[in-house]
């Protein structure tokens, strides 16, 4: 009887060591798997997060590659994002220039589920031709074309007023003294009138094959290309031409 006693005992034992070695089992298959199908941790290198904003301004600013350079302020750090299709986004601000001091927002998804982002601050320099001066130029000087040269000089803002051609001021008159090498820009300089008020004039009438040359006087000074009052001194009658050069009118019949 007591050995009857005894095997079922050791059959109660062995039944609930098999249950437990069961549920050990199924617990350790569940958290396997829960390991197998949780998503990985991605890491985005700060140099990757450069690249992406780096590519994106050369993508979208108004510069040619060749002249800009950007600058990033401090080292960018890595971004720790879990999931398993992540793409990154950048953005930037309303109406950005594209030049000086600025900031862009790299944005991370993963199936258009926003995941976590980062700000990126960098300098953006831009390398623009400019006129400047060969020599000391006083106040009222007629430039001439050996008065001035074009360089390169790099930008952190936009500049106002620049002159990128050196044609563009030959025949003007300075504004004001200058140095050698100071940039000239647009409110520095004032066009020559091509025709002075109360001067002669020479009228030129024109129509197909037909040319007409007279002689007026010129009621107001006049700019190249400039509409004018001109008084005909044959028939001194008042008409309107326009300069074509110096002291020089043309009118069309």
């Amino acid at each position: 009887m007591k050995s009857n006693n005894n095997n079922h005992s050791t059959t109660r034992l062995l039944d609930h060591l098999t249950r437990s070695f069961l549920i050990a089992i199924v617990v350790f298959l569940f958290l396997f798997n829960t390991h197998l199908c949780a998503a990985p941790v991605v890491v985005i290198k700060g140099q990757t997060i450069e690249g992406l904003v780096r590519t994106y301004i050369e993508n979208n600013m108004p510069w040619p590659k060749s002249v800009v350079r950007v600058e990033f302020s401090g080292r960018v750090s890595d971004l720790s994002l879990t999931g398993k299709k992540i793409t990154c986004r950048v953005l930037s601000r309303r109406n950005e220039d594209f030049i000086g001091n600025s900031s862009f927002t790299v944005r991370c998804y993963e199936n258009d589920s926003f995941l976590n982002g980062k700000t990126v601050r960098v300098r953006i320099e831009v390398l623009m031709d400019v006129v400047v001066s060969t020599k000391s130029l006083p106040k009222n000087v007629r430039i001439n074309r050996d008065d001035v040269r074009l360089v390169k000089r790099w930008f952190n803002r936009l500049p106002s007023n620049i002159i990128s051609n050196p044609d563009a001021v030959v025949g003007m008159k300075l504004r004001t003294n200058i140095k050698p090498n100071t940039e000239i820009t647009g409110n520095m300089v004032r066009s020559i009138p091509m025709v002075k008020r109360g001067k002669p004039v020479r009228i030129v009438f024109e129509n197909g094959p037909i040319r007409i040359t007279t002689i007026g006087l010129s009621e107001q000074d006049g700019l190249h290309g400039e509409l004018i009052k001109v008084r005909n001194v044959s028939s001194k009658n008042m008409i309107y031409a326009r300069v074509t050069g110096n002291s020089l009118v043309k009118v069309g019949f």
